[in-house]
């Protein structure tokens, strides 16, 4: 007979643990393959083949797994992620019903924050910490080249009613991509600054269907520093993480938020 160490493990008292040790606090959850947007580094302009609805999880299963995680696997904190959230029909009470449980879970959600305007209040009626809102630029003419639609005035909305709601600090997630809005940082970080955001640059990955994504064409962290120093204060913190400017938080002494 031969054995073969599993990769992850259940530990009673200790919850998911790798092999290398690491314990598992966070869930993702995705609620839909489904989107609508278009974005040119994730997606074809005419879209893909969504999964067909009897091979998704209805909202009775997605309960009962964040509450097998919750209450069973030391699960602390869970992610609704897509495609795009919001367009989950039940995403409001299966929020509700996932902040009903015990320990009561931490909530993030992920989203483009089209109808974000609509619900931001009912999701933080029904419990959501935390919201996550991908935007890549504040001008109309490259949102609607980057996403393929026109949707710019409803994501601001969305942005806006987010942090009406109190689900503060609302984080934005912004792609910088080579020659088409990588001169945008400035501006994208004074708009964080006057509304209370925290913005957040991330690294395009290679996911688009397409296959288009380039690795020299990628807007290094050093080029940000760069474009931000002409117009703010950075502070390094090496506290938070050490080390290269890809690995430290940074701060500008406009506002209290963070960049990565």
């Amino acid at each position: 007979m031969t054995a073969v160490e599993n990769p992850a493990s259940t530990i009673p008292g200790t919850g998911l643990v790798d092999k290398f040790g690491r314990i598992a606090t966070d869930l993702r959850i995705s609620l839909t393959d489904r989107c609508n947007l278009r974005c040119a580094y994730c997606m074809p302009a005419e879209g893909l083949d969504w999964l067909p609805k009897p091979e998704l999880l209805t909202d009775e299963e997605i309960v009962r797994l964040a509450r097998i995680g919750v209450t069973m696997l030391g699960i602390r904190e869970i992610r609704f992620t897509g495609g795009e959230p919001l367009l989950r029909r039940g995403l409001v009470s299966i929020l509700d019903q996932v902040t009903s449980l015990e320990p009561r879970p931490r909530t993030m959600l992920t989203t483009n924050a089209i109808g974000l305007a609509r619900l931001a209040q009912p999701l933080a009626d029904a419990g959501l910490n935390r919201i996550n809102v991908s935007l890549d630029t504040l001008r109309a003419d490259r949102f609607s080249q980057i996403t393929r639609r026109h949707r710019l005035d409803d994501v601001l909305a969305g942005v806006h009613a987010a942090n009406a709601a109190g689900l503060r600090p609302v984080k934005i997630n912004t792609v910088l991509l080579r020659d088409l809005n990588d001169d945008e940082a400035p501006e994208l970080l004074a708009f964080a600054v006057e509304h209370g955001l925290e913005l957040r640059f991330i690294e395009q990955m290679p996911l688009d269907a397409q296959h288009a994504w380039r690795r020299e064409e990628m807007v290094t962290s050093q080029e940000i520093l760069d474009r931000l120093s002409t117009r703010f204060t950075l502070t390094p913190d090496p506290s938070e993480r050490g080390g290269s400017p890809a690995e430290t938080w940074w701060w500008w002494t406009a506002g209290r938020s963070r960049l990565a």
